[in-house]
């Protein structure tokens, strides 16, 4: 019942983002003649989906803060009959607006029935922490370790031995990487466009980029694909936008799929080989911490659910599933279920959508990237600020 309320109250609120989103941009002609409103609606109502899956705690002022705003800015811009036009748009209705007034009012209603139901038996559902509350729960929380299953002093030698074996394999792959990149001036400049290109967040440019090695695009995609999953901080959407725009979104979606099935096999053999000192070097202690436990509780069905999620970062995924005992085709099947509907979405947008609506899908979806980014560096400044002794941020 708490996992349906907080769908319920998370979905309507993304669906009243659309709406605040479409309202807004009605206010310019040029705006609204090259975003379409369905995409628009679309997004964020799967966004609200995606929050009230991952979230069962709710905040009780969010969805009707932004049903005032949407009520007082179309009150106020005039574009109170515009409200419905949106509502036409978004459930796809062909015939006359009257025709859905008087259902859309109703609905309206029943939603906030409904929603100020669920914000006030809250309490009996959720329980509320003050900031003591909060700082001791977190310090007290399960680690890694509790979670591991005990093993004989037979299983655990092997398993040294084993990653001993990898750890050596993945040092003398890194060596000869750097070394090529280090020694050789022409793999290094190539290197430093490719990151610099896909860093523009510009997927005009980066088909450019890629168009301009002809034949050899598909190879030069690949291999973007799996460089943006080791260490750089791009979002891989970026590159599955423009192999669908080169390539058609059918082959689009095969590459770009099959490239990052390979970026999140290679993250999950550093992270099972190298071990947790160089894995948080790479990305943040408190972080990987955070979904190191998510991850060893729930197995694959927690790589199955971060898959489907268009902002959770993809090298943080293969990373953490891989200090972890999961086992890899476990890891490998569930990334591949995961990770094909988004890249098909990713694909047929990129393929299909020009101009501002391609834009704007890719703006929402860098936002998406960025919000994570931002709690990336967050749990990054916290980790800094316990080494100094110093008060960390809740």
């Amino acid at each position: 019942m708490k996992k349906l309320r907080a769908i319920f109250y998370y979905l309507t609120t993304g669906v009243a983002i659309g709406v605040l989103c479409c309202l807004l941009l009605l206010f310019n002609v040029n705006y609204e003649m090259m975003v379409s409103q369905q995409l628009v609606m679309f997004i964020f109502t799967a966004f609200g989906l995606i929050l009230g899956i991952a979230y069962t705690n709710i905040n009780r002022y969010v969805f009707f803060a932004l049903e005032a705003a949407i009520f007082l800015i179309a009150l106020i811009g005039g574009k109170t009959q515009s409200l419905i036009y949106i509502v036409k748009e978004f459930v796809m209705y062909h015939g006359p607006v009257k025709n859905i007034f008087i259902p859309t009012i109703i609905v309206v209603v029943v939603i906030n029935l409904i929603n100020l139901y669920i914000v006030l038996t809250q309490k009996k559902y959720q329980k509320f922490y003050t900031r003591e509350e909060r700082k001791a729960m977190k310090e007290e929380e399960v680690k890694l370790s509790d979670l591991r299953e005990e093993k004989t002093p037979e299983e655990i030698a092997e398993l040294k031995h084993k990653r001993k074996i990898q750890r050596i394999i993945a040092l003398i792959i890194l060596g000869v990487l750097l070394g090529l990149y280090f020694f050789v001036p022409s793999i290094k400049a190539k290197t430093n466009e490719a990151f610099s290109t896909i860093s523009k967040l510009d997927t005009d440019v980066v088909v450019a980029y890629l168009r301009s090695y002809g034949k050899q695009a598909a190879v030069v995609s690949f291999v973007l694909m799996i460089l943006q999953s080791i260490a750089a901080p791009i979002p891989a959407f970026l590159i599955t936008l423009s192999n669908a725009a080169i390539f058609g979104w059918v082959k689009g979606a095969m590459l770009s799929w099959s490239s990052a099935m390979a970026g999140a096999a290679l993250c999950f053999f550093l992270a099972r080989a190298l071990g947790r000192d160089a894995v948080e070097r790479l990305t943040s202690k408190g972080a990987m911490e955070s979904v190191d436990v998510f991850f060893e509780r729930y197995g694959k069905y927690a790589i199955l659910i971060c898959r489907l999620l268009p902002f959770v970062s993809f090298d943080f995924v293969s990373y953490g599933a891989g200090l972890t005992n999961m086992g890899f085709w476990p890891f490998f099947i569930a990334t591949g279920i995961g990770q094909l509907p988004a890249t098909i979405v990713y694909s047929y947008v990129g393929g299909t959508l020009t101009g501002g609506a391609q834009k704007l899908f890719l703006g929402l979806l860098t936002l998406f990237a960025l919000s994570i980014m931002i709690g990336i560096a967050k749990k990054v400044y916290n980790d800094k600020q316990k080494k100094k002794g110093g008060k960390v941020v809740e």
